[in-house]
């Protein structure tokens, strides 16, 4: 018994059906980056940092978007959504709140 996909190519290579393009083409994605400082940050969890006591903590990131610069890298025990908003109220404390788009 053929496979499916089998039975799909011979109906396209006959044409009997039209392929479809199931991917996204690149005029469809949205840059991130901005055009100007201050309009978008990006936050991030990365880790996989390992203390001399064994113990693995993250960091949370923050990045500007049209200058990559960092306005939050805080080390956390667990990256639970509190400890990630305070991260998020520290650089806004700091560099006051992005621009909305």
């Amino acid at each position: 018994m053929p496979s499916r996909a089998t039975v799909h190519r011979v109906l396209i290579r006959h044409g009997l059906v039209q392929p479809v393009s199931r991917g996204r083409r690149s005029e469809d994605y949205t840059r991130w980056q901005r055009s100007a400082p201050m309009q978008l940050w990006q936050m991030d969890i990365v880790g996989g940092i390992l203390l001399a006591d064994g113990t693995e903590c993250k960091i949370v990131t923050g990045i500007d978007g049209h200058s990559c610069y960092c306005v939050a890298a805080t080390v956390v025990a667990r990256p639970t959504g509190r400890a990630v908003c305070l991260a998020l109220a520290d650089a806004l404390g700091r560099y006051g709140s992005p621009m909305s788009c």
